[in-house]
């Protein structure tokens, strides 16, 4: 009896799991900012490939500082996807950090007038991206008197 309900709980779960679609994991809310653009006050980035044919391990980008300002920049980068016409940030686990300490918002100074090419890891996440419209967030820290952040995203779609 006990193998009969073994077998029948599986294949519950293997029809109801049939039906699902794959997701990713985000946040609960949506992001507050739900217009972004790929330039903002002389910041811009800009992606090598902004189409995919399955999760990209990784997403080579340009970032360039037209504006007057040195701004410090590290090599984070955050994620978020579009569902039914919101931006909603994926979530991965704390242990990126550990696992790369570099990983975080400052570190250099990207100066006036420069740009540098950076390399995002999506598979150093450990999320696997399903086929959607993303954007990918870049978040900079003024040198200079008042500090300020800003954030600038581009667009790029995973089919």
């Amino acid at each position: 009896m006990k193998k009969i309900l073994s077998i029948a709980i599986v294949l519950i779960l293997s029809i109801s799991a049939c039906g699902k679609e794959p997701t990713v994991s985000t946040l609960h809310d949506p992001v507050p900012d739900q217009e972004m653009f790929s330039s903002e006050e002389g910041l811009s980035l800009g992606l090598d490939e902004d189409s995919f044919i399955g999760s990209p391990p990784i997403i080579k980008t340009l970032v360039r500082n037209n504006s007057f300002s040195d701004y410090q920049l590290g090599e984070f980068y955050h994620i978020e996807v579009n569902k039914d016409g919101q931006w909603y940030m994926i979530t991965y686990s704390d242990a990126v950090f550990l696992k790369n300490p570099s990983f975080k918002d400052y570190g250099n100074v990207l100066s006036a007038g420069s740009k540098t090419q950076q390399t995002f890891s999506v598979d150093a996440l450990g999320v696997t991206l399903i086929p959607g419209e993303y954007r990918l967030v870049k978040t900079f820290i003024s040198t200079g008197e008042p500090m300020h952040e800003l954030s600038v995203a581009a667009p790029f779609s995973v089919e």
